[in-house]
C-alpha cells in the first residue's frame, strides 16, 4: 500500500504557447488536509482541473493508492473517489436542492422512476450535518442565497462519499456559523481517512485547519511545509518570489472637518421590500468608510439602493448638491458615483469578451469620436489600467473567461476606475484574491482616498475592514447599529454589534434576561 492516497507526478500543461505548469509533483495522504496556495495565475486551478479530469495534462501521471489511473473527465474522477467543489457555483438553478445534490446518482441509476420524497429526506439528512434544518431540500436553487448555494455544493460533493475532496475557496461566501460547520465536517471526514486538498487565499484558515501546505509560483511547485513549521511571512514570500509587505497601508492622520468635505450624504433611506430601513451616513473626502455585517444583514442592498439599483420606500441621497433618489442607475453612474457588485460573473464582467473590451465598456465616451471607437485610445486605456492593477494576462486581447478568478476581480476594479470617479463603492473588493494582490489593491484604494475620492468598502473580511477603514458602519438586520471610529475599530467591538450581542445586553439591563 502506498504512503499516499493521491500522487501527481511531473505534471506539465500549456495552453497554446503559454505554459502554466512545469513538472509539478504533489502528494496527499489519507486523513490529512493539504493546502495548495499561490498567487492568482500560479496554476492552482489548472492543477486541480487536471486532477478532476476537466483538463488533460501534456505530461505526467495521476496515481491513486499506488496505482496509476487515467482520468479523462469528471465522471472518471468521481469513479476514482475524487470530488471537486469549485469556487464558482455550478448548480442547476431551476432544479431543487435535493435534485442537485443527488444528480449524479440519478443519472447513474437504472430506474426511470425517481422517488422524490425519499430523495428529499436523504438531502435533508445530509444538509442537517452542515447547517441543521435551515435549507429546504425541496426549494429551487435559484431561490437560495449565495452562501446557501455554496452549502448545497458541498453537500453534493459529500453525497458521493469521496476518498479525495478538493475544496476551492470553500468559505468565501459562508457565514461564520456555516464556516465552523464546514470545519467540523472536514474534521469528521479526515477521521474517516478522506484526504482533503484545500485551496484558500485566507492564510489564517491554512494555519487553523491544514496539516501541510504546498506553494505554487508561476507554474512551479516551489515549497512544501508541515503547517506547524511554517509562518505567514515565509508563505507570502514563497508565493510572490519576493519580500511582500502584508501590513495594511497607513490610515488617514489628519481627516478634514467633515461638514466641509461631505461627498455623499444618506438620510433615512428605507427599502421598499423592508431589507433595510432608516439608513443615515455621510461619505467624506480624505477618509475611507467601511460597511461590515454578517451575510444577509442588508449591507449590499443598502449600496444598491443608493446607486439606483433597488426601489426605495423613502429617504434621500444627496450627491453633487441634489437628491438623486429616483434617478436611473445609468445617470448616477455617469455623474461619477460608481458601484462594484460582489458577483463579478453575473453582474460585473463580460466573460466572453477581451480584457480590453471589458475595461473600456463602461467608458465609451472616453474612447470614441463621432460615434466610432478609436482603437488607439481603447488600447491605451486597457494597457494603462492593466498595468496599474497588475493584471496577469497574455495581453489585453485575452478573453476574461480565461483569466484566473483573482485577475478577473482585478479586471472588474480596473473597469470601474478607468474613468476617475468621485465616489466609489466596492462590494467585496478582494474576494478570491491572493495576499500580494490584496496588498496592491489596498494601496490603490488608499491612494484614491488620499487623492480626494470617496471610497466605501463593503466586506465580510473583518481584518480588511479593521485594517483599512477610518470609520466602520456596522449593519445588523438592515440597520446601522454602530459607527466605530478610532480605537473602537477592533474585532471585539465590531463583532459585538454585527452579531446582535448588544441586544442581549440591553435585555439584561431591562430585566428580560437573568445574569
Amino acid at each position: 500500500m502506498s504512503e499516499y492516497l493521491l500522487e501527481l507526478k511531473n505534471v506539465s500543461k500549456s495552453f497554446g504557447t503559454n505554459q502554466v505548469l512545469f513538472n509539478v509533483d504533489f502528494q496527499l495522504k489519507a486523513g490529512e488536509v493539504h493546502a495548495i496556495i499561490g498567487e492568482n495565475g500560479a496554476g492552482k486551478s489548472t492543477l486541480m482541473n487536471i486532477t478532476d479530469g476537466l483538463v488533460e495534462a501534456d505530461t505526467g501521471e495521476i496515481i491513486i493508492e499506488g496505482k496509476p489511473v487515467q482520468i479523462s473527465n469528471p465522471m472518471d474522477a468521481q469513479k476514482n473517489g475524487i470530488c471537486f467543489v469549485h469556487q464558482e457555483i455550478a448548480l442547476c438553478q431551476d432544479l431543487s436542492v435535493a435534485q442537485n445534490i443527488f444528480m449524479s446518482q440519478i443519472n447513474a441509476g437504472k430506474s426511470r422512476m425517481v422517488n422524490y420524497t425519499e430523495l428529499a429526506e436523504k438531502a435533508r439528512s445530509l444538509l442537517n450535518t452542515l447547517v441543521q434544518d435551515t435549507i429546504d431540500p425541496n426549494s429551487l436553487v435559484m431561490n437560495l442565497s449565495v452562501p446557501n448555494q455554496q452549502v448545497v455544493e458541498i453537500a453534493k460533493a459529500l453525497s458521493t462519499e469521496p476518498k479525495i475532496l478538493i475544496l476551492d475557496e470553500p468559505t468565501a461566501s459562508l457565514t461564520e456559523a456555516e464556516t465552523e460547520a464546514l470545519y467540523e465536517i472536514m474534521h469528521r471526514l479526515t477521521e474517516r481517512g478522506i484526504g482533503i486538498i484545500y485551496i484558500s487565499h485566507r492564510l489564517s484558515e491554512i494555519f487553523d485547519q491544514c496539516d501541510r501546505v504546498s506553494v505554487l509560483r508561476d507554474g512551479y511547485m516551489v515549497a512544501r511545509y508541515d503547517v506547524a513549521d511554517a509562518n505567514v511571512q515565509q508563505l507570502v514570500n514563497d508565493m510572490a518570489g519576493r519580500e511582500v509587505n502584508t501590513i495594511y497601508p497607513k490610515k488617514a492622520e489628519n481627516i478634514p472637518e467633515r461638514s466641509e468635505n461631505i461627498l455623499l450624504s444618506v438620510k433615512g433611506l428605507t427599502d421598499e421590500r423592508g431589507l433595510f430601513k432608516d439608513i443615515n451616513f455621510d461619505v467624506c473626502r480624505g477618509e475611507m468608510l467601511g460597511f461590515y455585517g454578517l451575510i444577509g444583514s442588508g449591507r449590499s442592498e443598502i449600496m444598491q439602493g443608493i446607486t439606483g439599483l433597488r426601489r426605495l420606500k423613502s429617504g434621500e441621497v444627496t450627491y453633487h448638491g441634489r437628491n438623486i433618489v429616483g434617478e436611473s442607475a445609468k445617470q448616477i453612474f455617469s455623474d461619477g458615483l460608481l458601484y462594484m457588485s460582489e458577483d463579478r460573473k453575473v453582474s460585473g464582467l463580460f466573460l466572453e469578451m477581451t480584457l480590453m473590451y471589458n475595461i473600456s465598456a463602461m467608458h465609451l465616451e472616453e474612447v470614441t469620436e463621432r460615434g466610432f471607437v478609436k482603437s488607439g485610445k481603447e488600447r491605451e486605456m486597457a494597457e494603462r489600467m492593466s498595468s496599474e492593477m497588475n493584471i496577469r494576462a497574455t495581453g489585453i486581447n485575452q478573453l476574461v473567461m480565461n483569466l484566473s478568478g483573482g485577475n478577473q476581480q482585478k479586471t472588474l476594479i480596473a473597469k470601474l476606475l478607468a474613468k476617475r470617479p468621485d465616489v466609489v463603492i466596492l462590494d467585496e473588493p478582494t474576494r478570491g484574491i491572493d495576499v500580494a494582490a490584496k496588498a496592491e489593491i489596498h494601496r490603490l484604494l488608499r491612494r484614491l482616498v488620499d487623492d480626494g475620492i470617496g471610497v466605501i468598502i463593503v466586506s465580510s473580511e473583518l481584518n480588511e475592514v479593521i485594517g483599512m477603514c477610518d470609520r466602520v458602519a456596522v449593519v445588523y438586520e438592515g440597520e446601522i447599529v454602530q459607527e466605530a471610529t478610532g480605537d473602537d475599530i477592533n474585532s471585539n467591538h465590531v463583532v459585538y454589534y454585527a452579531t446582535g450581542a448588544f441586544l442581549l445586553e440591553e435585555e439584561k439591563k431591562q430585566g428580560g434576561i437573568s445574569s
